[in-house]
Parts: C-alpha cells; sequence; structure tokens
C-alpha cells in the first residue's frame, strides 16, 4: 500500500465525491484534497498542470492518486477507499457486494438529480418537478421496504458505504438536496431511511467529517 495519503481531486461541493469522502472519513483513513471549481471541464489539473488523461478521464471529476495509482470514475474511487479502510478490513465479499449495490444506485439518483436541475428545469420546470417525484418515490420505495427494522445495514457496530450511500443522498446539498427542493420532496417520509440516516450522522466519525465539511452543503450555482 502507498505510504502517502490519498489525494482526491474535485470541486468545494457534494456532487460526486460526497461519498468518498464519507466513505474515507468513517474507515479511518486520511485524505488530502484539491477542492477547485476551475477544474470542472478542464481536460488539465490546475494545480499541477498535470494531463487528466493519466487518471483516464478526458475531462471529468473526481480523481484520485495514491502512490503510483491513478484512477478516474467515482464508483471505482468509493471502492477502493473501501478497500484500504481499516475500519472496514473484515468486510466480506457479499458484504462489499452490497456496499457497492448502493454506490449505484447513488450514482443512478445522482445522474438523474443533475439533469432534472441543471437541464430538464431550463426547458420545463414541471416536468423537472414531476420527474424528481417520480425518480426518488420509485428508489425510496423500493429502499424502505428492504432496509432492516433497525441498526445498520449490514447490522454491524458502524456504518458501511451503503449506510453512507443513503446519508450522502439525504443531506448534500448538490445535486440532491437542489432536486428535492425543486420538487418539494421531504426524505424523512421515509420512516426506515430516517432512523438510518440519523444513526449513521450519530457515528463519530462521520459526525467529526460533517462537523467540519464545507463541501456537503455547498451551492455555489445557486440551484
Amino acid at each position: 500500500m502507498a505510504s502517502e495519503k490519498p489525494y482526491l481531486i474535485y470541486a468545494p461541493i457534494a456532487g460526486r465525491a460526497e461519498l468518498a469522502r464519507l466513505i474515507a472519513a468513517a474507515g479511518g483513513i486520511t485524505i488530502t484534497e484539491s477542492a477547485n471549481m476551475a477544474n470542472f471541464g478542464s481536460q488539465d489539473i490546475k494545480e499541477t498542470g498535470e494531463s487528466k488523461k493519466n487518471y483516464m478521464s478526458p475531462s471529468g471529476m473526481p480523481l484520485l492518486q495514491h502512490g503510483d495509482l491513478k484512477i478516474s470514475q467515482s464508483g471505482a474511487i468509493e471502492a477502493y477507499l473501501a478497500s484500504i479502510a481499516p475500519r472496514y478490513k473484515d468486510l466480506t465479499a457479499q458484504q462489499r457486494a452490497v456496499d457497492m449495490m448502493f454506490m449505484g444506485i447513488k450514482e443512478e439518483l445522482l445522474q438523474n438529480c443533475a439533469k432534472a436541475i441543471f437541464t430538464t428545469q431550463a426547458e420545463d420546470k414541471n416536468k423537472a418537478v414531476k420527474d424528481v417525484r417520480a425518480l426518488f418515490d420509485k428508489w425510496f420505495g423500493v429502499i424502505e421496504d428492504q432496509l432492516p427494522a433497525e441498526g445498520f445495514i449490514h447490522g454491524l457496530s458502524y456504518p458501511t458505504p451503503a449506510d453512507l450511500a443513503l446519508l450522502n443522498i439525504t443531506i448534500a446539498a448538490l445535486p440532491f438536496g437542489s432536486a428535492a427542493k425543486l420538487a418539494q420532496y421531504d426524505f424523512r417520509k421515509w420512516k426506515k431511511v430516517t432512523t438510518l440516516c440519523d444513526k449513521v450522522k450519530a457515528d463519530e466519525n462521520v459526525a467529526e467529517y460533517l462537523s467540519g465539511s464545507t463541501h456537503t452543503d455547498a451551492n455555489p450555482f445557486g440551484v
């Protein structure tokens, strides 16, 4: 394992990097980060001038460097951080698969929320509202039904990426919070989801991260 800290490259918003930050914090990894809006859409990393192609990315983010490893794609970054996190060292292959499933659900919701607030809303606000409500109802109906009545998803004494993914969706301003605001959607109508997310927020590592985060609630786009 590389001895230096993992280095995350993104922007000062939640977006596609927030779950990676939460996994690192909850899992016991200290990361460093460059959070720069100027890196959006750029083919190079502004701080270093390095091409994003070295991370297998034409221009997108997030990116992660750890020693000789350079990767893009939020799911890959989240999975890698979870795989090296001390707190998650004893997770089984099955537990990791469930965690990755929730990472994928988060990403599908993220992409559709971003489309609603940045594209559809500009063309047809009423359609954007309907799309968001339908999206959240579809997914949270399934999630609420399948969550345990109490405790974390894997029944452990600490939250894993599956739990963190739900917290990410329900508290991050961009794009989830902006989409919920547009649609006047209250996540707290889902009782088991709410109970779980409150429990995740109370975890010592997660609470410490959230108390110092400037990215979770950031909304520089004003949407």
